[in-house]
């Protein structure tokens, strides 16, 4: 996967420079000088991160040149800095970063400034002598490229000692950076990061190798291979590392990252690369590109020193645009206006997955695709427990376009959820719910939906008939009496009239296995309410009549009882004349 990734990647840094990753770089807050060849303060820009649109002021004249200066003088990680005391965040003489506070502490001294520079002026004496393949990497650069110029290193220490501690028109209450540089060609500050990079930028180069004067080593990027993490060598292999790569790739390898890095810093933490149109798309929350033919999908996560992938998956064929239109549909009628927005067309997969967000997962699903089980602060338990067990899946359809089993999900995890919903009291979001529930039956099953509108306004009124009739007329199948139970525990829990409402009473309804079971309980609340029911209300007579007649095959159907429930009660319609009344 990486390694198709990187060629994507290869082939835009070809066309477009390291522009690529300095158009969209993210410079840290704090405050950043421009030190002119004289020595003498050429300019001065302030960088603060808006926390909410993820963007910093990108106008000032100097923004562009401070980006390419401070991303060649970037520390891999502080686990490989230039100071051992970890003051000084830069990695070159060209340039030195330092936290406010450690000069108002005092924790920056004249000492630790002689200490960066006298590393920077001998680097395999003072750093790497003690790792013979670092000073092999070292060697092989100063062969292209020449030692450091000591000249230099010691004319920017003095300026460094001399000015670093009156600085003026710097606000040293912020706790944020202060970073100087000295005005020089950019090849210097290139070839001085790479001076540093490449002996610092593998895991560890313990796992180097040197064939025909070239270097191999793993690289450093979201791996952490060490002696403290022995499961990750590979012990079968002479060589225990996962994979090993030249100065060459594993300095492409770490541009991409810095790149990766510039995108979710900017609050990008869904990557798409697409293999066959060689393009990146970095995309917020919610955003998806409108197609890709084949490639990969990385979900990033902003760590400490770098862009961290959580995950990674294989995409083929992914369409934004629905195949077809998803129709939300009213098909039992709620009380609530708020709701009326809902009911109409959608055409695109994040438009449906906002829905059920909204609707199925109370606006809570969004915000906890990627967070830790533990984690996820939510007091509803069948609202969490549902959330964890289907939270992949609609990932999986909605950004990476994965139909593989989502409709068959989304009925289990959706019954669920209504049942929660009214059991929680909250009858009118069930019945949205249900509708929700109901629409993605018949957009996944057509065959099963193609009427769904006509049969259950059907069903509605063969019940009326029946419950006005002045004769029991039996039920004719296993819907009709679901839905029937359904009315009548809606009917016999509200001759509860009790201030707060028991909606536990609810409970054994939605979750019985048997109609023996549903029959059991019937009884009894029947018995617990019926000093309520009048002797002539010959409408409960006929839907008590036609429940205890019935005897049905097959399993309980949960969702017709939840239908019937929520339903407006046949028993409650109004009489449309006088003689209907007269006969009752």
């Amino acid at each position: 996967m990486l390694k198709e990734c990187l060629e994507v990647f290869d082939d835009n840094l070809k066309k477009m420079g390291e522009a690529l990753i300095l158009d969209s770089y993210v410079l840290a807050d704090g405050t950043y000088i421009l030190i002119g060849r004289d020595g003498q303060q050429k300019g001065m820009m302030e960088v603060h991160l808006d926390k909410k649109t993820k963007n910093v002021d990108r106008s000032h004249p100097l923004f562009s040149l401070f980006c390419f200066y401070d991303y060649h003088s970037q520390l891999i990680s502080m686990n490989k800095p230039m100071e051992p005391k970890k003051i000084i965040h830069s990695n070159n003489y060209l340039s030195f970063f330092v936290k406010k506070d450690s000069i108002v502490s005092g924790k920056l001294t004249e000492e630790i400034i002689d200490g960066y520079y006298a590393v920077l002026n001998d680097p395999v004496n003072q750093k790497y002598k003690k790792s013979k393949e670092a000073v092999t990497i070292y060697d092989l650069f100063v062969r292209e490229e020449g030692e450091v110029d000591q000249k230099q290193v010691e004319e920017k220490k003095n300026w460094i000692k001399e000015h670093i501690f009156s600085l003026q028109g710097v606000d040293w209450e912020k706790k944020d950076y202060l970073k100087l540089f000295f005005e020089a060609d950019k090849s210097e500050y290139e070839r001085e990061g790479r001076r540093y990079f490449l002996p610092n930028i593998y895991n560890c180069n313990d796992y180097n190798i040197e064939i025909e004067q070239v270097v191999y080593g793993l690289p450093d990027n979201n791996l952490g291979m060490n002696a403290k993490k022995p499961f990750l060598s590979i012990k079968s292999r002479k060589y225990p590392a996962s994979y090993l790569l030249d100065g060459e790739q594993v300095l492409l390898q770490k541009k991409f990252f810095d790149y990766l890095m510039n995108l979710v810093s900017a609050g990008f933490y869904h990557i798409y690369v697409d293999t066959v149109r060689k393009k990146i798309h970095g995309c917020r929350t919610g955003e998806v590109p409108n197609d890709m033919e084949a490639g990969y999908y990385l979900r990033l996560k902003k760590g400490k020193t770098e862009a961290e992938i959580l995950e990674q998956d294989n995409i083929s064929g992914y369409q934004k645009e629905l195949a077809s239109a998803f129709d939300f549909q009213e098909f039992i009628q709620g009380q609530s206006e708020k709701r009326q927005g809902s009911y109409k067309r959608y055409y695109h997969r994040t438009d449906v997955g906002g829905l059920i967000n909204e609707v199925f997962f109370s606006n809570y699903l969004a915000g906890n695709y990627m967070t830790d089980a533990g984690a996820i602060s939510i007091t509803d338990e069948t609202l969490k427990q549902n959330l964890i067990l289907a939270r992949n899946a609609i990932f999986d359809w909605t950004y990476k376009g994965i139909d593989r089993g989502f409709g068959k999900l989304l009925q289990k995890v959706s019954l669920d959820l209504i049942k929660g919903t009214l059991l929680n009291g909250y009858q009118e979001r069930a019945i949205w719910q249900l509708n929700l529930r109901l629409s993605f039956r018949k957009y996944f099953s057509p065959e099963e939906g193609k009427n769904m509108a006509e049969n259950i306004s059907a069903l509605k009124a063969s019940m009326e008939r029946k419950v006005y009739a002045d004769t029991l007329i039996p039920l004719e199948n296993d819907r009709e009496y679901y839905y029937a139970v359904g009315q009548l525990v809606a009917y016999l829990l509200s001759l509860n009239k009790a201030k707060d409402k028991n909606h536990a009473l609810l409970n054994p309804f939605l979750n019985a296995k048997t109609d023996g079971m549903i029959k059991k309980r019937l009884l009894q609340i029947y018995k617990k309410y019926n000093y309520n029911i009048p002797d002539y209300y010959k409408r409960i007579k006929n839907l008590l009549g036609m429940v205890e007649g019935y005897e049905p095959d097959g399993s309980v159907d949960q969702e017709m009882i939840i239908l019937g429930y929520v339903s407006d009660s046949v028993i409650y319609i109004k009489s449309e004349s006088k003689e209907e009344k007269t006969n009752e």
